[in-house]
């Protein structure tokens, strides 16, 4: 069976995928704040969102292979800083700059130079801001854009890497470097300021009204902005999945498929409609992260591992409250320790089956992840006390056919680099 083919297969198994209430993510609803990781919505959708991360993967292998919808694309996630928003207000039609806080209530909208001074402290934040808010009105921006600034012209610097001369810039995690004699090069050193675009909104009549649309045509750059979009570019095939890697993916889905078809799809949303289970799985799977575990590997030994973990937790809160085991307090909590156990046990060949699931996805995921991280235009390294180390792309966001986006990350890796990033810091 053809990629093409599993996803037309789809689409009749679960129904139209353009039916909102079961293939509408989160973040669709919502701005481009925080975007979920594709395996998550099996913890924030239960069975529909299993399905949707099963979409995605399907149609990023369709893409790569040759044989995908083209109204689905991938992103790649910059690791830029700090998040940037400019457009012009719906309300007034004044341009404005800012960070996340555009969306919170009583947002700050920078319109003038005053504002940037008012609104944010940080002397590095408001020289970042005051550039863009000089530069990017000319633009030509429609609706609003969201992105990442990668550098300002004071952030540019020279380097050798393997004996070759590079301009570099290292906004958070990533070190980017475009070789000195390149046109790319020559223009980054001309501009003032430079950003990548990944999500545009639009509508209104107020910024709260407006929805984000994904992967957007970046503005042309200028003289002053060196100007990109996030969209995935593969100019050279390499990224092109072999047939005997399309085979591989294929089979990957074909068993999610059927690890998907053995749970029961009510049970699934009930487990997950449980909001003491998914509050502290889902902080269980980042602590694994943050250790450097791989999420699931067993499934049985993973639900010993969270029962041992919730315990921890609750206890650590008893141990919080001043009487302890024996007051009111104390009591509810054994009671919910309890509880939680008692709902494990009741549901666990269902969890196990979920789990499995989860653990599928995560391994069709990082087959591609694997694949899209062959091509870069512009270099990645990470800065080491031994000189460069070669990096992949923070990760990339899958967008399917109606809009929907979730994040494809090697959570292990980048969470050792960062951890390995901070550590360094603080010496």
């Amino acid at each position: 069976m053809k990629i093409s083919d599993l996803h037309e297969e789809r689409k009749d198994r679960y129904g139209n995928p353009n039916n909102e209430s079961k293939w509408m993510l989160v973040e669709a609803e919502g701005k481009n704040t925080h975007m979920t990781h594709l395996e998550d919505l099996v913890f924030y959708q239960g069975y529909a969102g299993a399905q949707q991360a099963l979409n995605h993967l399907a149609s990023v292998t369709g893409m790569l292979s040759g044989h995908g919808d083209k109204t689905s694309k991938v992103t790649v996630k910059w690791d830029g800083s700090p998040a940037i928003f400019a457009g012009k207000d719906p309300k007034d039609g004044k341009f404005f700059v800012g960070t996340k806080s555009v969306f919170n209530v009583g947002a700050k909208l920078n319109k003038t130079p005053a504002d940037i001074r008012k609104n944010h402290e940080s002397p590095g934040l408001q020289t970042k801001l005051m550039l863009a808010l000089k530069h990017f009105k000319k633009l030509g921006i429609e609706g609003i854009l969201q992105g990442d600034i990668l550098f300002t012209k004071e952030d540019l610097k020279t380097a050798k890497i393997d004996g070759e001369s590079y301009i570099i810039f290292k906004p958070q995690l990533i070190t980017y470097a475009v070789p000195a004699d390149s046109e790319l090069a020559k223009q980054m050193l001309s501009s003032d300021i430079g950003v990548v675009w990944h999500t545009q909104y639009v509508g209104g009549p107020e910024l709260k009204d407006m929805k984000p649309q994904y992967g957007p045509v970046a503005p042309k750059s200028t003289k002053n902005v060196w100007s990109d979009d996030a969209t995935y570019k593969d100019v050279t095939g390499v990224a092109t999945l072999t047939s005997k890697e399309t085979d591989q993916v294929r089979r990957g889905i074909e068993k999610l498929n059927g690890l998907l078809e053995k749970v029961n799809p009510s049970q699934f949303n009930s487990i997950m409609k449980n909001k003491e289970f998914t509050k502290y799985i889902e902080a269980f799977v980042n602590s694994r992260i943050k250790a450097g575990e791989m999420q699931v590997t067993n499934a049985t030994q993973f639900l010993k591992d969270f029962i041992n973990y919730y315990d921890d937790r609750m206890q650590a809160e008893i141990d919080k409250l001043k009487t302890g085991i024996e007051g009111r307090a104390g009591q509810e909590r054994v009671q919910k320790i309890e509880a939680n156990k008692k709902f494990i046990e009741d549901n666990s060949n269902a969890l196990l089956g979920i789990l499995g699931v989860y653990k599928q996805l995560i391994q069709v995921k990082q087959i591609l992840i694997k694949k899209l991280n062959r091509v870069e235009s512009i270099g990645m390294f990470y800065k080491t006390d031994g000189g460069y180390e070669v990096a992949d792309p923070e990760g990339f966001v899958a967008i399917d056919h109606i809009g929907n986006a979730v994040k494809l990350v090697n959570r292990l890796e980048f969470s050792r680099r960062n951890f390995l990033d901070i550590k360094a810091w603080k010496k």
